[in-house]
């Protein structure tokens, strides 16, 4: 295929981006995505030299097309410019398609952009550099190190818990986190207390306080408070006999500063908290923020890169960003200089914060173009990124001490002097309500109470409080977090219950095991100093080579001795039970898998008798007969949730739980049953299926719609509705 000088190629990861660029570009520039990585470490085997750990890449099976087009289109052009996310992944990929497309009459050029802008994409071009050989060789570092680890310890996990489980050099750090804490919860003794608080009147004003010093003492919560009722008693006691009087009233100013603008973790712990919106939801949702909505007929990114986790904004942004402010709400809500943030130990400086791309597109202009989800995402970058430029918030604090001989009551009030940041970002500044207007003098007590309490321990993490906790202790990195998560859940090593992640029996023991061999290699410490390691690598401090070598060398020596303890270790893992086997009355053994603890039959492989063994307690009777054998069946719980199981063991019928609700389908027989999607929600369907297709997620109620008259209601967070003709029904 002839080629023309005059044109150049841009290679992007996504499809979604390529028609923004073409425009921005303009003539003489064509676009063309390689949909993500295009080759890596081979599928089935471990593709790293174990003398000289030099990996081996290969074209990923379902890439093989987009390789095959990348090369045709490529040989019509001699400039090639590679245009791949600004960051180690990105760099990366670009090094795979220059080492497959490569030729010497080719020249290939990097192009780096942090937001999908007009202006941002023409200056990239302009400033387009070499391939970063550095963040390359962290990227490889990083890859090697959880292929190491994954391919050298998996199987041994295979061997002695169940097939199907896996190790990660940050996966299973981060399980440790949850497993820890499942164990503290587990082991926390509640200490009681009584916290004593009194209502006092001055001149028609009421004050609500608390204990805090009793006979020279602290006294207030859960620390310094009384510990038993009897303690309380007598400093109701003596609380009711005295005089009181108010001995100081003291007010100050509080000055508050606005938080820094958003990075990667920051920014899932906030949507999490404030939208609910989980950290996967999160990143998908700023993904398309980021790459763009059509705005005045053109694409356009509306935030920058989202995986970052420094803190810094451009000088140019900045003085847009100061100039919005000082346009809207004056020179007095701008703050005195430019206010800059110093990013936290570890952290990467590649890019920007996360912020708009355009500060003038507010979320009231955005609000005709973006789904509430985008826009809720928006609005929460949007208000934090303008806040950072405003002038601080003024907090008036009063406290009050109610004194008398033994004892000092205190309260404590807040509020706000001077907005600040706050009109801009609200929910940053949260203060106490007001205390009335009062002064020193006499008080009059109206009412002292004492309530029993216990300490609680910490609580479980939830997604974003892990991905928090994983940034504080410099576990992975902002593109690691979701994906780790999804690997925990995926393997069932924690499930999501009520918001909160609980380790599941396999989780737990994986964990201990993986800590009991490997205690260095899964030591929270030495997983953030290899992080620190590759940190160096992408500055050019450290080779790959060093940096692979310090995992593998523990590693190589941890897995010999797990190794020599391969028959102890398996022989832990089974316990003989007093039960016999129902098929050929042998012993049954307690033994650990994928799913959990079950019984088997010790005559295996002649006897394939097994049984999950956390069902027998939770087995109930039912009235549905096996229709294989006749028998009553059992309802049991199984990681699916409920389900039918045939009484007898050596049957091993199963089907799905009705729930007493007839289909509402015309000339339909069947009934309603529970079933699980392929991502374990439950929903009901048809018996029948798939003779009769119909299915609600809702809970069925045996209730006809008195309005419609559909034979079958649904139940709802917020009642009764009728699936038909979606009404509510009292």
């Amino acid at each position: 295929m002839s080629r023309d000088a005059n044109r150049k190629l841009v290679i992007i990861e996504s499809p979604a981006k390529a028609k923004s660029l073409k425009n921005y570009l303009g003539k003489g520039w064509d676009v063309v995505a390689s949909y993500g990585h295009v080759r890596d470490l081979p599928l089935n085997r471990i593709g790293v030299n174990s003398e000289t750990l030099e990996p081996t890449y290969t074209v990923l099976p379902k890439k093989r097309a987009a390789v095959a087009k990348l090369r045709k289109v490529a040989s019509a052009y001699d400039k090639i410019y590679l245009a791949a996310d600004p960051d180690r992944e990105g760099e990366a990929i670009c090094w795979h398609i220059f080492k497959l497309l490569q030729k010497k009459d080719v020249e290939f050029k990097r192009i780096r952009f942090n937001s999908i802008t007009r202006d941002a994409i023409r200056a990239a071009s302009e400033a387009a550099s070499d391939i970063d050989m550095d963040l390359v060789d962290a990227q490889q570092a990083r890859r090697v190190m959880d292929r190491l680890v994954g391919y050298k310890i998996s199987p041994y996990l295979w061997r002695t818990v169940g097939k199907g489980l896996s190790a990660g050099r940050v996966q299973t750090v981060a399980l440790r986190l949850i497993v820890e804490r499942e164990r503290a919860i587990s082991s926390f003794i509640p200490k009681e207390f009584w916290p004593v608080t009194a209502e006092f009147e001055q001149s028609g004003s009421r004050l609500q306080t608390k204990l805090f010093r009793f006979s020279g003492k602290r006294a207030d919560g859960d620390k310094y408070s009384p510990s038993t009722g009897e303690k309380a008693d007598h400093i109701l006691d003596r609380v009711r006999k005295a005089s009181w009087e108010i001995t100081s009233v003291e007010d100050k100013e509080k000055k508050r500063k606005p938080v820094p603008p958003f990075i990667t973790s920051s920014l899932q712990v906030a949507a999490s908290g404030r939208l609910s919106i989980p950290p996967a939801v999160t990143m998908r949702i700023a993904q398309d923020l980021y790459e763009g909505f059509e705005i005045d007929g053109e694409n356009t990114g509306l935030i920058t890169y989202m995986r970052t986790d420094s803190v810094r904004i451009e000088p140019s942004a900045m003085e847009d960003c100061r100039n919005y402010i000082r346009g809207k709400w004056g020179a007095e809500l701008l703050s005195p200089k430019p206010r800059r943030y110093r990013a936290s130990g570890g952290a990467q400086d590649a890019h920007e914060a996360i912020r708009p791309t355009d500060v003038k597109r507010t979320p009231q202009a955005m609000a005709g173009i973006l789904d509430p989800r985008h826009l809720k995402l928006y609005t929460l970058i949007w208000n934090r990124y303008v806040a950072t430029q405003m002038s601080d918030a003024t907090i008036a604090e009063t406290v009050i001490l109610v004194s008398s001989e033994d004892a000092v009551f205190k309260a404590t009030g807040q509020k706000i002097v001077h907005p600040g940041f706050s009109i801009a970002d609200p929910a940053q500044l949260k203060v106490t309500s007001e205390i009335p207007p009062l002064v020193v003098g006499t008080a009059i007590l109206l009412n002292v109470s004492s309530e029993q309490k216990f300490t609680k321990p910490l609580p479980r993490y939830s997604e974003a409080a892990l991905v928090s906790e994983m940034k504080k202790k410099a576990i992975g990195r902002p593109s690691t977090y979701v994906s780790i998560i999804a690997t925990l859940k995926k393997r069932a090593y924690v499930e999501l219950k009520e918001k909160k992640l609980f380790p599941t029996e396999v989780g737990i023991v994986t964990t201990e095991l993986l800590i009991k061999l490997f205690p260095h290699l899964f030591d929270i410490g030495f997983t953030a100093r290899l992080e620190d390691l590759l940190d160096l690598v992408a500055s050019g401090k450290k080779s790959y080579t060093e940096a692979v070598s310090q995992l593998y060398t523990p590693l190589a020596a941890s897995l010999e001795e797990a190794m020599r303890r391969l028959p102890e270790i398996k022989a832990s893992m089974v316990k003989e039970t007093s039960e016999k086997c129902p098929l050929c009355g042998k012993t049954l053994l307690e033994k650990m898998g994928k799913f959990g603890k079950f019984l088997a039959c010790s005559g295996f492989p002649s006897c394939r008798y097994t049984r999950p063994l956390e069902e027998d307690s939770e087995a109930l009777a039912s009235d549905v007969k096996c229709s294989k054998c006749g028998r009553n069946m059992m309802i049991r719980k199984g990681r699916y949730g409920r389900y039918l199981a045939c009484s007898d063991p050596s049957c091993t019928h199963t089907q799905p739980v009705p729930v007493g609700v007839k289909c509402p389908v015309d000339k339909c027989s069947g009934d309603l049953v529970e079933r699980r999607s392929r991502k374990g929600k439950l929903f009901y369907s048809c018996s029948r299926y798939p003779d009769c297709d119909f299915a609600m997620w809702s809970k069925p109620v045996d209730r006809e719609c008195p309005r419609c008259g559909f034979p079958v209601l649904e139940e709802k967070k917020k009642g009764v509705y009728c699936p038909n003709c979606k009404k509510k029904i009292d």
